[in-house]
């Protein structure tokens, strides 16, 4: 059932191009989200976010649409390094939940190719903190895309020893916005079919969003 949604997230990408609006940038103070100081959720016991095995390709800048709403973070693969990360957002509501999309690209021959996917997906349309734990709902993943897009390369499941949450601090239906922040330790899961070993921990860390829900 999760690899079908990550298959799922790689087909929806295409939409990005046809629905980004006009340029946004994620302001220095998050001024339509609530005053109160960020919520820290203390690690479960048993979390041990080391890398047995890592790859400085994973830390590989990537590009991403400049009028698009965007989401900003800090992609980190444990014991190598860390990088500043900015992506394009895709948001949609299935059923009674949101499933969030976070895209990088990569230039080819004036083109731009999708090439990473951090996906939350059954997430609660509803204000506050909600941990991912990988079940009926705020399931959290990561793939790495390859050729057009359509090729999934390796795959990252949510590591729910760890403490990964997301929190939407504002929802709008009227004007279609969506506003939160995140946090998610990533295991490996599925293997590079192209014979790539992967970093088997990356991390996505002090995540802020502001995101157009698509109609």
């Amino acid at each position: 059932m999760k690899i079908t949604y990550l298959f799922v997230g790689a087909f929806s990408i295409m939409l990005l191009w046809s629905n980004c609006k006009k340029e946004y940038a994620i302001p220095e103070k998050n001024y339509l989200a609530s005053e109160q100081p960020p919520t820290n959720l203390p690690l479960p016991l048993g979390c041990d976010d080391t890398s047995a095995f890592k790859n400085i390709l994973d830390l590989q800048p990537f590009e991403y649409l400049r009028n698009c709403y965007l989401c900003t973070a800090v992609k980190q693969v444990p014991g190598l390094g860390e990088i500043p990360w900015k992506a394009n957002c895709m948001v949609s509501i299935v059923d009674t939940t949101f499933r969030l999309g976070f895209y990088t690209y990569e230039p080819w021959f004036g083109e731009l190719l999708p090439r990473e996917e951090l996906s939350f997906v059954f997430v609660p349309m509803s204000i506050g903190v909600q941990p991912i734990d990988n079940w009926l709902q705020n399931s959290g993943h990561y793939i790495r895309l390859w050729d057009d897009g359509d090729l999934i390369g390796a795959g990252w499941e949510t590591d729910t020893t760890c403490t990964s949450y997301i929190e939407l601090t504002r929802i709008d239906l009227e004007d279609a916005e969506i506003e939160g922040e995140f946090e998610i330790h990533l295991i490996l899961k599925y293997p590079d079919l192209t014979g790539i070993l992967h970093s088997e921990r990356i991390n996505f860390l002090n995540g802020k969003f502001v995101a157009e829900i698509e109609k």
